[in-house]
């Protein structure tokens, strides 16, 4: 092979079309401002094209209103997060992507039946922590 040519702009995963998808479907019935917690996708052009349809990006459920709507992104969120949003009497509406959700409940699944867990991921990364608080939270 003598020539590699890469498609650009590259297209998003299932589980990033979908995040994109619910927020802008949230946005049309709820309308701005609306809370996301954490970047929707790690892509900053999409980010900033919904800072200015009024979606405001927070990383603690404290800087979110009670009572307001808040989208969870495509990475997930702890148990915790979700008792948090509860507390707090907010609207969530959930765009974890599908394949993170299935791995937060095989995580669950295996650690229950006395399984240790090796998570490989990014250190500081939201999908990580998420599946690293999500073992903590439910075996306790």
């Amino acid at each position: 092979m003598e020539k590699v040519l890469l498609a650009a702009p590259r297209g998003f995963c299932a589980g990033v079309a979908y995040a994109i998808e619910v927020v802008d479907l949230a946005l049309e019935a709820f309308g701005a401002p609306l809370y996301v917690r954490h970047a929707i996708v790690h892509n900053e052009h999409v980010v900033r094209s919904f800072e200015r349809r009024g979606v405001i990006f927070v990383e603690d459920l404290a800087d979110v209103p009670e009572g307001s709507n808040v989208v969870f992104s495509a990475h997930g969120v702890s148990p915790a997060v979700r008792e948090q949003a509860k507390a707090r009497n907010l609207n969530v509406i959930d765009a974890t992507c599908p394949l993170v959700s299935k791995v937060h409940r095989e995580i669950t699944r295996f650690a229950r039946q006395g399984y240790h867990i090796l998570y490989i991921g990014h250190r500081g990364m939201w999908k990580r922590r998420a599946a690293q608080d999500t073992r903590r939270t439910r075996l306790r």
